[in-house]
């Protein structure tokens, strides 16, 4: 079964440096693969948290500019630059200690971030390590929508990922958590015979009062809520990893329950994730969006280097470098005339598209020469010590 958490990123970069995890896997999780069966040769290749990506409308190794360089295009600034989306299986479902499952795990992730956010950049990284070693995949959302410059709307957004998550996991023959048997509510014994005798049963009035508060979309963070329960007679206090209620009930007894005897919505996690989506702005008027020209791609092109893990340096190849100098001289000269230029949203959407579907051609080109030139040398070298006998 895939389990869903969904949370708010303000730096986006921060956001896939995390989920990439360059060199950040520990040994203890090497360890605990090899102990499991996994061949240690391929142990032995990973380095990363990440052990599979994926990009949508964006290349995983080059997302943090990439996603950046959309975000500045757009004039997104905001408290949110990302969303994160982290999707976890059971062992029931996928495997950890089966390499296979590690992209068949980075596929479904890839599958629910182009059901959940179409005409977004999102860049997928499958991670195996973590409490139970539970494969799940951290999905980044970068905000601004390609096509109409929107921000990607996540409010109460939860429940339509858990809804299209399962329905992948049912599409392929995965388990999927019956949400309606979940008890939101955990209810005692003594408490059900009240109820059966429609006698007060003092934390359903505490329930009740907690649903009044969060039922004021208004209400988008811990001091609101904290304040609008004190009008209604609760006190809430923040134990760490959990909340507590204090009231005085209808018979002017004073009670208190924690969250997790009340139930999962009225659990600290549950209640802090739903102010949290409630939190992020509406979308700017991007009226004023400005120019767009081809010096945008090709300064950015130029100045990616990537190293082959040996010291070489690939220097990503520019294209019509003269012309790109003859456009921003215009550019230059034009000065407030390119800004007052009306731009189609969807030709922009289509020209970030072209540019980075150049952008990973180019990137696979480089790949492809590097693996040839790697296969020569391996060649030449057997050869060479076919001579030497």
């Amino acid at each position: 079964m895939a389990t869903i958490k969904i949370s708010r990123a303000k730096s986006c970069s921060a956001a896939i440096d995390y989920a990439r995890g360059r060199n950040q896997l520990k040994a203890a999780d090497r360890d605990w693969l090899v102990q499991h069966g996994v061949p240690f040769e391929t142990v032995d290749t990973l380095n990363d948290r990440a052990v599979a990506v994926s990009g949508q409308l964006v290349d995983p190794d080059y997302a943090k500019n990439q996603m950046k360089q959309t975000r500045e295009l757009f004039q997104n600034a905001g408290k949110t630059e990302a969303m994160r989306v982290i999707q976890s299986f059971s062992h029931e479902d996928l495997d950890p200690t089966n390499p296979a499952d590690w992209q068949r795990c980075n596929d479904l992730g890839n599958e629910l971030a182009q059901r959940i956010a179409p005409n977004h950049q999102v860049a997928i990284y499958t991670h195996i390590d973590g409490t139970g070693h539970m494969l799940h995949n951290h999905i980044i959302i970068n905000m601004p929508n390609l096509e109409t410059g929107k921000k990607y709307n996540h409010n109460n957004d939860w429940q339509r990922v858990c809804d299209i998550a399962n329905q992948i996991s049912r599409e392929h023959g995965l388990t999927v958590i019956d949400r309606e048997q979940a008890p939101a509510e955990r209810r005692t014994m003594a408490e059900r015979q009240l109820n059966a005798k429609n006698e007060y049963v003092w934390k359903d009035d505490l329930r009740g009062r907690i649903d009044n508060t969060m039922s004021d979309s208004s209400i988008s963070s811990y001091k609101d809520f904290s304040e609008h329960l004190a009008k209604s007679g609760i006190i809430i206090h923040d134990r760490g990893k959990s909340f507590s209620y204090e009231f005085l009930d209808a018979n002017k007894k004073h009670r208190r329950a924690r969250g997790k005897t009340l139930g999962a919505d009225y659990e600290k996690e549950t209640i802090l994730n739903e102010l949290e989506l409630r939190q992020e702005p509406s979308d700017p008027d991007i009226g004023h969006l400005r120019k767009y020209s081809r010096e945008a791609e090709t300064s950015y092109l130029s100045s990616q280097q990537r190293s082959d893990g040996h010291g070489r340096d690939y220097q990503i190849a520019t294209s019509n470098d003269h012309e790109t100098e003859r456009d921003n001289q215009r550019a230059t000269n034009t000065g407030q005339r390119v800004d007052s230029l009306r731009i189609s949203i969807n030709g922009i959407a289509e020209a970030i598209r072209q540019y980075y579907s150049r952008l990973v051609e180019r990137i696979k080109l480089a790949r492809l020469k590097e693996q040839q030139r790697a296969k020569q040398l391996k060649t030449a070298r057997r050869h060479h010590r076919g001579l030497g006998r």
